[in-house]
Formats: structure tokens, sequence, C-alpha cells
């Protein structure tokens, strides 16, 4: 008779260490998967990001553009430079005149 009462006792103890198991498990399930509010907030930040890069790709300078940049600064120097030697030879001219006068 002895043995029979023990069989069930062993049977629960087997059981409550499997129940504890199941419900360890079944914390750190409930740590780790996400909620509908957390998925919320993941759709809210992605739009938000989605919308940060639309606006860079519409306003910020591409290669093409700050090559463009680069030749018109060029051609403004190069100007410059002609037509500043310029003013300097007939500063230079205007010189030579009077003195020779």
């Amino acid at each position: 008779m002895e043995t029979d009462t023990t069989q069930p006792s062993e049977e629960l103890s087997a059981l409550n260490r499997r129940l504890t198991a199941v419900e360890r498990d079944l914390a750190v399930l409930n740590k780790t998967v996400a909620t509908k509010d957390d998925i919320a907030r993941l759709d809210i930040t992605l739009a938000s990001m989605q919308a940060t890069i639309e606006h860079m790709a519409k306003n910020f300078a591409t290669k093409a553009d700050l090559s463009d940049l680069e030749t018109r600064i060029m051609k403004w120097m190069i100007t410059t430079l002609v037509g500043v030697a310029a003013l300097n030879s007939s500063m230079v001219l205007i010189v030579v005149k009077l003195v020779h006068v």
C-alpha cells in the first residue's frame, strides 16, 4: 500500500517540476516577444525614418550637383583673374604713359 501513495506523490512532484519549467519559459517568452504596442511604436519610428530619408533625398546635394558647382566656381575664378590682370595691365600702361610725358 505504501508504494501506491508514493507513486502519485512522485508523479505530482514531477508534474510540479515540469510546470515550473513551463512557467519559467513562459516568463522568458513574455519578455522577448513583441507586443502590439511595441509593433505600433516600431511602425511610427519607421515612418518617421522614411520621411527623414525622403526629405534628405529631395534636399541634399548629389555628386553631380557638387561637380557642377565646382565647375561654376572655377569659371568664376578664371574670369576674375583675367579681369584683374587686364586692370593691372591698364594701370601699368597709364603709369608708364604718365611718366613719359
